[in-house]
């Protein structure tokens, strides 16, 4: 397979791509080989593509990859310290408890070479909102909660929240509060990053070129190529044939490899990511809290990380916040492997094999649970199937398979699985209230459990209305303590990237929210 250029794809200005639901499409954004100039261009396999041909970066999952890819900008910004920094906005300060005052940004142009106004920032954020828009948005929606929003001059605006909200400013940071212009057939996405959208593959690729003329400074790339390529071994075969300059989320036994001979252009860094189990918890045999307090004492997170990791990357989760979250963990917590102690709930609980078949029984019924993952991160499958012979040893029956990320949420809802295996960023944002409201809340898009607890509800949105660190520090402890406890969602460990490149890549880092990649300093020796 020839390694393809960003040159090649747009020579003649015009791209075909095909759309999963819309059939063949064609886009004529009349770019010349004189105006692309794309003389150095690397090209990145990622494990997920874009969701649809113009992914906009303010809906679903788009904005991920279109901050990554440098197209799009939110007004804050999170540094590699997990500290936020002035982004789009020059700076930023808390008027009231509801009201959050922004200045922005002298002398940045959206691609389309316009200059970033308040007025462009209130319109960008009224469309998350709007059913009938690309950028709509609900989950974001909630998490912001915005009122109203005020233009004080061309630079200077006033977000109002329904409720204090202490979480507003870091929801800024997320990927999806992208600033975006609207569009045209010429340049569907404007954003006002380093550089510009091109074209999009539905689940394939994405393809960008350097914007010249970035508030930052020119990047020293000409246009960067985004491949998904779900399967790590392929990405990695992929990258020794020539066909890729890096791979983010490399194999992690390949990556052991390289390191036992101090081969290859390594890059590793800790990540707040954590693989999770969903739980089935409204309905079905985990509606048993002993059943699920038993489950997670019988996962040995030491063993699942050695084997699903390789000893490259990972620690076992007793939290839902990594150990270098030190502002929020609950270093309290622990999540021990103790098969006894497992075996003792379930038997004190009657959850036992009274025909002696070897699968203990609820209410008569055999227990057999149905564990589901999804393809695009290697270390998924194996914990899966290390879970599985886990829990038969105490004496439950569990199949495991393999699905859609969708498919797999929508039969968790359904209560047709009873476990959805996850990796997720707990605080992509920097801040703790995110993953448990997204997730937890009883009103969260995103809780497939249906899990109900009114303490924890009432909890997140105290926390939510504490401006105080300390006062919500106790509070996102007691959070943790309750999922801890009642395990609507089971933490196996977190994890690090490790990423691979050919030896010609300059100016990459791992960045621990994994929402940052492309910069003006990404750069790939000719």
């Amino acid at each position: 397979m020839k390694k393809r250029s960003l040159r090649a794809v747009l020579a003649s200005g015009f791209i075909t791509f095909t759309a999963s639901t819309v059939g063949p499409v064609s886009i004529n954004f009349a770019y010349s080989l004189e105006e692309i100039k794309a003389e150095k261009v690397i090209t990145i396999a990622v494990p997920f593509g874009p969701k649809s041909s113009v992914p906009d970066p303010r809906a679903r999952q788009n904005g991920w990859l279109s901050n990554k890819a440098g197209v799009s900008e939110t007004l804050v910004g999170l540094d590699y310290k997990m500290e936020m920094f002035p982004r789009l906005a020059e700076n930023y300060r808390n008027i009231s408890p509801t009201q959050w005052e922004f200045t922005l940004r002298e002398n940045v142009k959206f691609h389309d070479g316009s200059p970033l106004t308040a007025s462009i920032v209130k319109d960008s954020f009224s469309k998350l909102n709007d059913k009938d828009h690309t950028a709509f948005n609900p989950r974001l929606t909630k998490l912001l909660d915005i009122k109203t929003i005020t233009l004080k001059d061309d630079r200077t605006l006033v977000f109002e929240t329904n409720k204090p909200n202490s979480a507003f400013i870091w929801s800024l940071t997320e990927p999806t509060a992208s600033v975006i212009k609207e569009g045209s057939d010429k340049l569907p996405i404007v954003g006002t990053g380093p550089f510009v959208f091109v074209s999009a593959e539905t689940e394939k690729n994405y393809h960008t070129k350097a914007f010249d003329e970035y508030w930052g400074g020119k990047p020293k790339l000409d246009g960067i190529v985004f491949d998904a390529i779900p399967d790590a071994s392929v990405a990695a075969l992929a990258l020794k044939a020539g066909n890729v300059d890096l791979v983010t989320n490399y194999s992690e036994p390949d990556f052991a490899a390289l390191e036992n001979d101090n081969q290859g252009q390594r890059f590793s860094g800790a990540t707040t990511r954590l693989f999770f189990y969903q739980v089935r918890t409204a309905d079905g045999p985990l509606a048993s809290k002993d059943l699920r307090q038993a489950i997670s004492l019988g996962l040995d997170r030491d063993l699942i990380v050695e084997a699903a990791l390789a000893g490259v990357g990972g620690d076992p989760a007793h939290s839902i916040f990594p150990g270098s979250m030190k502002s929020w963990i609950n270093e309290g917590l622990k999540s021990p492997y103790d098969t006894k102690q497992a075996l003792e709930i379930l038997d004190k609980a009657g959850i036992t094999d009274t025909n002696n078949d070897g699968i203990r029984e609820i209410d008569g019924d055999n227990i057999v649970l149905k564990l589901r993952s999804y393809e695009g991160r290697l270390a998924l499958k194996p914990t899966l199937e290390v879970t599985q012979a886990l829990l038969s040893k105490l004496g439950l029956e569990v199949e495991i398979s393999m699905g859609e990320f969708q498919a797999n949420n929508d039969a968790l809802k359904l209560g047709e699985i009873q476990m959805h295996l996850q990796a997720w960023g707990t605080a992509p944002q920097g801040d703790p209230d995110y993953f448990p409201s997204t997730l937890l809340d009883s009103e969260a898009g995103y809780n497939f459990s249906g899990y109900k607890n009114p303490e924890l509800d009432a909890l997140l949105e105290e926390g939510r209305g504490e401006f105080d660190y300390a006062k919500r520090k106790v509070i996102y402890d007691k959070i943790q303590e309750i999922i801890a406890d009642d395990l609507p969602l089971i933490p196996v460990f977190h994890k690090s990237q490790v990423s691979v490149g050919n030896g010609k890549v300059k100016g990459y880092k791992i960045h621990p929210a994994e929402t940052y990649l492309a910069s003006t300093e990404l750069d790939i020796e000719g």
